[in-house]
């Protein structure tokens, strides 16, 4: 029946049944009986699932029923429950309320309770103000004013005229006392009795005045720093020239200064730290700090003064003026001065940081623009000091007939790393990255330009050089100098790579590490291969002008002679070769005699530069020859005995610079076109191409060109 139903409602969902009646044509009969065919297989699937599902769905029917019972003893359990909450709820309301009453109720008790404590306070405050004021006990007295002003008066003073009367009493007793703490504080402070200034300027807090007690201190330590610091000046200025200390009797003052107004902030704080606020020791060590600026300004004008600072500052790059050492000296006095003053300055400004707790603080920029200003005047001077002295130690220069250097190499390095060191002292990055970039520029134009200079001249050479140029001693002076200034170069370099280690060193150990000084001794990393470079041209020219003009025409002698020779010739020549008896003596004496007028790395060098030139121009001379295999073999004995003495006079591998010359003996020695497939084989590293390998072979008068053309390079 559920079946027909559905059919038919999906039936009348297709079409009526008064359409079907009305169909005529079979065609459409047949197309509305597929659609209806179509239906029924999908109702019929659908009802199948729900028959499949039938047996789950009845379990879970039976599985409801049976919890049924349990759902409704829980329900009676909630409803249960609901009751007990609501009669707790109500239970709390009432015992929260009998709390907020004895609360109300407790409050008024206890102040009531303070009430009659003030009032008993009061009363003790009275009698003890009495007494203690009869008795002349100020801490005491000022003790029951602080008692009395912690009384809230809006609470007690209306309850009767006595207790009015009290506020009275100790009103004026407030005003007795501050006018007598008063008193006592500046005859205390007058008579610099330190102990009595400390002891009432406790007494501030106590009565209320804690402003005007911090106020009337830090005046007196001011006042106090300012006296000390004037003695200190005063004993300055009336030092004798004689004494040990007269050179430094500024940087002491400074330092004596710095240490009082340092031993003042230590004793204020223990007074601050047991009367008043945390933060009052700010408020006072900024009062004290003003005046010791004062102080310490006027005592750098007096040692501006005094010192001729500025006048020096305008006259000390004039080296021709008299007495130049004497100032010299002076000068010198003066920096280790500035420096000391500094450091001072830098130590007592980490010590007020660190005292105060910060990292920073508004009340040193003062000092530190007394710093800098000092600081300015030390950079123009030091860096005065140490060109002039260069300059003088360039002029003076002298050269020891055992050393192979001149006095300008010790001379300059120890300058230099006297300057920067002592800007190290001063304990100021800025100061030190200034005073390292000078003396990198100083090291620059007055050493490497001037020994520049020298070489520009140039190496005369017996060869070229015509009497015109000179006599034979200016001759000889300028290739003792060209040969020393190469040896400065050299010599200073190695410094500068000592110094650049030396003050990263000394600044880790002084300011820790800062990328700002890193980069600055990074600079005379700069210096050292500007050295490098010039020491560099100078070795080429020392080759060009003295190893070259000498070497060629021995060399050249190579392509005047003939390479096809008989086997007479060749054992005859394997016996006694002059062209490599010449060329050994060419060498000892062009090369070999430089070895003791040359430090061993530039000796090293033109040792190289000239085995280079040597091989280059052999390899140019023997791609113009003629050669049989005689001529080959004779070609490869001649480079092997060269190598072999080369090696022996120098400390490292010759092989590398032949390499090239001996591929192309090789080749011109071989007996047959065919065995030259060895060197062209991939397997077998060769500094030859194919192209230069033929050319080579073109060479050999025995060979056929049909024969060198069919090599390739697989």
């Amino acid at each position: 029946t559920l079946l027909y139903t559905i059919k038919f409602e999906v039936m009348e969902d297709i079409i009526s049944l008064e359409e079907i009646k009305s169909l005529t044509d079979a065609a459409d009969i047949q197309k509305i009986f597929l659609k209806l065919r179509e239906q029924e297989e999908s109702v019929t699937k659908d009802l199948d699932q729900l028959l499949k599902n039938q047996a789950h769905l009845e379990t879970k029917m039976q599985n409801l029923n049976q919890i049924l019972p349990q759902v409704s003893t829980i329900e009676k359990g909630c409803l249960s429950l609901r009751d007990k909450i609501n009669n707790t709820n109500v239970l709390a309301e009432k015992v929260s309320r009998k709390v907020r009453e004895l609360d109300m109720a407790k409050g008024h008790v206890e102040s009531c309770i303070s009430r009659v404590n003030d009032i008993i306070a009061l009363t003790r405050c009275v009698e003890g103000v009495e007494e203690t004021m009869s008795a002349d006990n100020l801490e005491q007295a000022a003790q029951h004013i602080s008692k009395y002003l912690q009384i809230d008066k809006s609470l007690i003073s209306n309850i009767d005229d006595d207790v009015v009367g009290s506020f009275a009493v100790l009103k004026d007793a407030e005003l007795r006392i501050i006018n007598n703490i008063n008193s006592r504080f500046d005859t205390a402070a007058k008579e610099g009795d330190e102990k009595g200034v400390e002891k009432f300027a406790k007494l501030y807090p106590l009565v209320g005045r804690s402003e005007d007690g911090l106020s009337k201190y830090s005046k007196y330590l001011s006042g106090k720093v300012s006296s000390r610091g004037q003695h200190h000046l005063t004993a300055a200025l009336k030092m004798s020239k004689d004494d040990k200390r007269w050179g430094v009797m500024f940087a002491d003052t400074l330092t004596r200064l710095f240490e009082d107004t340092a031993r003042i902030i230590e004793d204020c704080y223990l007074v601050l730290d047991t009367a008043y606020e945390t933060e009052s020791l700010q408020s006072v060590v900024s009062v004290i700090q003003e005046e010791c600026i004062r102080q310490a300004r006027n005592t750098f004008s007096n040692f501006l003064q005094t010192r001729n600072v500025i006048d020096i500052t305008t006259s000390s790059g004039n080296a021709a003026q008299p007495a130049a050492q004497e100032q010299d000296i002076k000068l010198d006095q003066i920096l280790e001065e500035m420096v000391i003053m500094n450091s001072r300055a830098e130590m007592y400004s980490n010590f007020v940081k660190r005292k105060l707790q910060v990292e920073e603080w508004d009340g040193l920029q003062g000092m530190y623009s007394l710093q800098n200003e000092t600081m300015g005047h030390y950079i123009t001077l030091e860096t005065q000091f140490m060109k002039q002295n260069i300059q003088k130690a360039m002029t003076m220069e002298r050269r020891d007939s055992k050393s192979l250097v001149s006095s300008i190499v010790d001379d300059a390095c120890y300058l230099v790393q006297k300057s920067v060191n002592r800007a190290i002292s001063s304990r100021s990055v800025d100061t030190v990255c200034a005073m390292i970039n000078n003396a990198a520029s100083i090291l620059s134009v007055e050493v490497c330009i001037e020994l520049s200079e020298v070489l520009k001249k140039g190496y005369p050479n017996a060869l070229s050089y015509s009497w015109q140029q000179g006599t034979e001693e200016q001759v000889q002076q300028l290739k003792e100098g060209f040969l020393t200034a190469l040896n400065n170069l050299n010599a200073v370099a190695g410094n500068v790579t000592k110094l650049k280690r030396g003050f990263e060193v000394k600044c880790e150990k002084c300011f820790g590490s800062l990328p700002k000084l890193s980069t600055c001794i990074q600079g005379l990393g700069d210096v050292y291969t500007e050295f490098r470079d010039t020491l560099s041209r100078g070795e080429v020219e020392l080759c060009r002008a003295a190893v070259f003009p000498k070497v060629h025409p021995v060399i050249a002698e190579f392509a005047s002679s003939s390479h096809v020779i008989t086997e007479d010739e060749f054992y005859e020549l394997e016996v006694e070769d002059p062209w490599l008896h010449e060329v050994v003596k060419v060498v000892d004496e062009s090369i070999i005699v430089l070895s003791d007028l040359l430090q061993p790395p530039i000796y090293e060098n033109v040792l190289k530069n000239s085995i280079t030139e040597i091989t280059s121009y052999l390899e140019k001379l023997a791609l113009t020859c003629s050669y049989n295999q005689l001529g080959g073999l004779l070609f490869d004995k001649r480079l092997r005995s060269l190598v072999t003495y080369l090696s022996g006079i120098t400390k490292w591998s010759v092989r590398d610079k032949f390499a090239r010359l001996t591929q192309i003996s090789l080749i011109l020695s071989i007996e047959r076109v065919s065995e030259v497939a060895e060197y062209t084989s991939s397997s077998v590293k060769c500094s030859l191409d194919i192209s230069e390998i033929k050319q080579c072979l073109k060479l050999r008068k025995d060979f056929r060109g049909e024969d060198i053309n069919k090599i390739t390079g697989d």
